[in-house]
């Protein structure tokens, strides 16, 4: 005879994963509600929760920056906020672009060109 436990059980025996506060697309101004699930989606499944956000302000800091000219991968201490590399970022961003409704896409793409301008 098989002990079966049930879902209660199985959930306790589960390593423990603190819950995030808000969705962690809120931190792309704009998007729907069906956007940020798109790009939530996106992140569990391709890169980490909240990436999408820290890559547009990565991306926004790094532009506006006036040493971002002098970056060097080889020097590079591989924190997104601090050091990011400008192909990983535009990766992430482009990515994100992808799988938003064309509506959400436009948006994010003129907001990310505005970006690009700077570079």
């Amino acid at each position: 005879m098989t002990c079966w436990h049930g879902p209660a059980r199985i959930r306790a025996d589960a390593p423990y994963r603190p819950r995030t506060t808000g969705t962690p697309a809120e931190g792309i101004p704009g998007l729907s509600p069906r956007g940020r699930s798109a790009v939530a989606r996106l992140e569990r499944e391709r890169y980490w929760p909240g990436a999408a956000a820290v890559a547009l302000r990565a991306w926004s800091l790094f532009v506006r920056d006036p040493r971002h000219r002098l970056f060097d991968p080889a020097v590079s201490c591989g924190v997104m906020i601090c050091c990011p590399d400008p192909a990983e970022l535009r990766e992430i961003l482009h990515a994100v672009a992808h799988v938003l409704s064309r509506k959400d896409a436009r948006a994010l793409r003129r907001r990310i060109g505005e970006l690009e301008d700077l570079w």
